[in-house]
């Protein structure tokens, strides 16, 4: 609805529980948190949607969300399928590739789908990740090195480091990422925890927290100082100091990172499949290759 008011317009289509929290720094999108494909009803995450102008596309089976302002964000620049239903993973490719060209992306919120189309994409070269989300289950245990909570503007240069270690992680992709994190940590209020050495830190992560939930992201430690316990200890402070009915975080569902965060507590609770398709700006839309 327009701040003067007038008729109101639908932004998005979880079939969740949602509400607003604010506004980018920008101005260019309204912040929101739903609880939309998670297993439990009290938990939320925080989400972008292009305010005003931006499309928001409604498809039979979930939502294309699009913002040409941060056109790397893979979080909103993504078809999202969110039935409970089949879907027919050349309905999905084909939604991805026409909308989103350059790089189509999918997300599949409901795990059994993900589960049903995931050998069609990977058959067709896409990339396929598994993310898991594991939920606190028992009390934090303490640290076994020092952590504290800082600024989140002394995270930065650690993130940065992260990032140039990607694929994708050119000066410009870097600069314009390190841009969006920041602006992203502030509107929630992200609290960062670090471990130092020699002054500098070496092991971190941020808790972004809600009303209903607290999700604990971007744990890192720099490879000079793993196999140390290092990110164990910043994860443990992290969640000692969530407030929340509820702690989460998502992991690699093939990666080790899961089995530290078992040792912590953490247990599964869903899998969130996401699937990626690299294309030059020339290619064209390519055909339905999937069934």
């Amino acid at each position: 609805m327009d701040a003067a008011g007038g008729p109101g317009r639908r932004l998005t289509w979880l079939g969740a529980a949602t509400r607003s929290v604010g506004w980018s720094r920008d101005g260019a999108s309204i912040v929101f948190q739903s609880n939309a494909a998670l297993p439990f009803a009290r938990d939320q995450r925080l989400h972008l949607v292009p305010a005003g102008g931006g499309p928001v596309e409604r498809l039979p089976w979930g939502t294309a969300v699009f913002h040409r302002g941060v056109p790397w964000v893979r979080e909103v620049n993504v078809v999202r399928v969110e039935a409970t239903q089949a879907v027919r993973p050349g309905d999905i490719a084909f939604a991805a590739e026409s909308r989103l060209p350059e790089a189509p992306a999918v997300e599949v919120l409901h795990e059994p789908i993900g589960a049903d189309v995931a050998p069609a994409f990977a058959a067709a070269g896409w990339q396929v990740s598994r993310h898991l989300l594991m939920a606190l289950e028992v009390a934090a245990p303490e640290p076994s090195h020092a952590v504290e909570e800082v600024d989140p503007e002394l995270i930065w240069p650690l993130r940065a480091e992260w990032m140039r270690a990607e694929p994708w992680g050119t000066a410009a992709a870097v600069t314009a990422m390190l841009e969006w994190e920041r602006a992203r940590a502030r509107l929630t209020a992200a609290r960062a925890f670090c471990a130092f050495e020699d002054g500098a830190p070496v092991s971190m992560c941020l808790l972004l927290a809600t009303p209903e939930a607290d999700e604990i992201e971007r744990v890192y430690t720099s490879p000079a100082h793993r196999g140390r316990g290092l990110a164990y200890s910043v994860v443990a402070r992290a969640a000692a100091e969530a407030a929340g009915s509820l702690t989460f975080l998502f992991t690699d569902a093939h990666g080790a990172a899961q089995h530290l965060y078992a040792r912590l507590g953490f247990r599964r609770a869903w899998v969130v499949y996401r699937f990626l398709a690299a294309r030059r700006p020339a290619d064209p839309v390519a055909p339905r290759s999937l069934p």
